[in-house]
């Protein structure tokens, strides 16, 4: 009996061993990875910390090499000379060796929309934010119905059930250089230059550069390279080979160039955060669409294109197919004759000259379309300040809706009516980066104050809040909110409200559901007029089509700051 038990104990433990062995192995092997760096400023500042408010610990020479030991947004963690601190990748060369060697990766797809990502594997765990439908994360580790993942923004747990498994198996051995350092040279008559690497209907146009134009390459990201287009002001431009070429000389001999930079390589400017690679970058917009699917209007009342920035080409047609007939330059404008409207971008077809027809595309931020006669026009209060706030931002990305998120959006929208505001001769100041929220406090109390402390810090006019709405799917419409108690301005705020709102909503397109009150904190703790935009709603499709659309975009941007230079015309 005692010797059965004992055979029985040792096939207990046997299996035992067997089945935590199976559990227990692991999930991938990581590819070893070595990340070095060689230093392009004549003299480099190695920081105490991620930022130039930071101690100077010493300077690197040019050429030195450094290895990462960690990054932050833009910073990269070296060690030199004994020292360890932090310098500014955008004077660094990245040469990356990754050497795999079978290396077998898991990664997920999530299948859902507005996914939480939390600090834990349950749902009592804090949220650490919401991931678009088909984010990829790196699979770290799984337990009990619940997934660890990496994503380009976040780690941390999701559910089993909303993602989707693959698994990767490789053995190869890579070398890549990055193009950072070279030189690019514009080969087309003209090329947009955008705020992060892609083209998408969110991301602004800021620029502009001309053929035989040739820059420095400051970062990389896929078919996108980052420059320096004016002495303050840097930008992403497609890299493909139909836009230009990439070499390690300069490929022209000119000592003057009015869009080559002009700074002091060891300026301790924080360069902006370094976007994700885009998966699929789409073409230069105005993306040419089949001219079957265009649509002619004619404007029902006088209507007049101005040309606020930049140059835009005067073409034959209403494509970049067309021949250029002109050029529209800063300051310009012209009557709109009649629209010819694609569905991913619209022209405007001009009288240019006595007798002289042609077509301007009205698809980026370099102009916008107004009912006011620009000769006319009442001049804007040029002395007045202005905060606009981009809703949440930072670990919080707002509301959700076909793969698009509120921050993103508010952000598009903000930068947008900066320009226009700015093109009228208004300060306009704002409460966040791209990426970033107002306060890195992840209290959303503490975020707000923050905002409406921008506003009190530069002795603003106005706070003017932009967001979009989120309900049921057939919700639809645009609010605007002001607070009528606890702000110090009610009726300004109200005033400013419909001012902005009547301007704003018809351009929009969508139900008009009025303007009315509300407690939000930042209108209520606000030390000056205040409003809340809900510009639209993400969670339906045929307002979320209209807020995604680059063109739809610049035109309610331009409406709202229409709206507001006209609050600024009666007071």
């Amino acid at each position: 009996m005692k010797t059965k038990l004992v055979k029985m104990f040792s096939i207990f433990l046997l299996c035992t061993t067997l089945i935590c062995s199976y559990f227990y192995q692991p999930i991938h092997t990581e590819a070893s990875s070595s990340i070095s760096y060689k230093v392009t400023a004549s003299q480099l500042t190695l920081r105490e910390g991620p930022s130039t408010s930071t101690k100077k610990l010493t300077l690197i020479p040019k050429s030195t090499k450094l290895t990462k030991i960690s990054s932050k947004g833009s910073w990269i963690k070296v060690k030199y000379s004994g020292k360890t601190g932090w310098v500014s990748s955008q004077y660094l060369s990245k040469v990356t060796t990754n050497v795999n060697t079978a290396a077998t990766s898991k990664t997920v797809t999530t299948n859902v929309s507005n996914l939480n990502i939390r600090s834990g594997a349950a749902t009592s765990y804090k949220s650490l934010g919401k991931l678009a439908k088909g984010t990829k994360g790196t699979v770290l580790d799984e337990k009990s119905g619940w997934v660890k993942i990496k994503t380009s923004k976040y780690t941390g747990w999701v559910s089993k059930n909303y993602v989707t498994f693959k698994s990767t198996t490789s053995s190869n051995t890579t070398t890549s250089a990055s193009n950072v350092g070279k030189y690019y040279y514009i080969t087309i008559a003209n090329l947009n230059v955008r705020e992060k690497a892609s083209s998408s209907a969110t991301t602004a146009i800021i620029g502009s550069v001309r053929k035989g134009n040739e820059f420095k390459i400051l970062k990389e990201s896929g078919t996108w390279v980052q420059i320096q287009y004016t002495t303050t002001k840097k930008g992403w431009v497609s890299s493909k080979s139909a836009y230009g070429k990439i070499s390690s000389k300069k490929h022209t001999s000119q000592t003057s160039n009015p869009n080559k930079p002009d700074v002091d390589e060891d300026t301790d400017v924080e360069p902006t955060p370094d976007p994700s690679e885009p998966e699929n970058p789409t073409p230069e917009e105005p993306t040419d669409t089949p001219e079957d699917n265009v649509v002619y209007t004619k404007p029902s009342k006088t209507e007049y294109i101005v040309i606020q920035s930049g140059y835009l080409n005067i073409r034959s047609k209403p494509s970049t197919k067309g021949d250029i007939l002109s050029e529209a330059s800063a300051g310009d404008y012209y009557t709109v004759l009649q629209y010819a409207t694609y569905p991913s971008n619209e022209w405007v077809e001009v009288m240019y000259a006595t007798g002289k027809k042609g077509w301007i595309s009205n698809n980026t931020s370099n102009s916008y379309v107004t009912l006011s006669n620009p000769a006319t026009n009442p001049p804007a209060v040029s002395n007045k300040k202005i905060v606009l706030d981009a809703g949440h931002g930072g670990s919080d990305p707002g509301s959700g809706g076909g793969g698009y998120n509120e921050a993103a959006l508010t952000y598009a929208f903000t930068l947008k009516t900066k320009s226009h505001l700015e093109s009228m001769g208004y300060t306009v100041y704002t409460t966040r980066g791209q990426f970033s929220a107002c306060s890195s406090s992840t209290n959303k109390t503490i975020d707000l104050q923050c905002r409406v402390d921008v506003a009190k810090s530069k002795k603003a006019d106005i706070f003017v809040s932009i967001h979009m709405n989120s309900a049921s799917a057939t919700a639809k419409g645009t609010e605007t909110y002001y607070a009528a108690s606890g702000n110090p301005y009610p009726t300004r705020s109200r005033q400013l409200a419909n001012a902005v709102h009547s301007a704003y909503q018809p351009t929009m397109g969508s139900t008009n559901r009025g303007v009315k009150t509300n407690v939000f904190y930042v209108n209520r703790m606000a030390s000056v007029p205040s409003i809340l935009l809900e510009v639209g709603f993400i969670s339906n499709v045929e307002d979320r089509s209209k807020l995604i659309n680059a063109t739809h975009q610049n035109n309610v941007s331009r409406s709202i700051a229409q709206g507001i230079n006209n609050y600024f015309q009666t007071q």
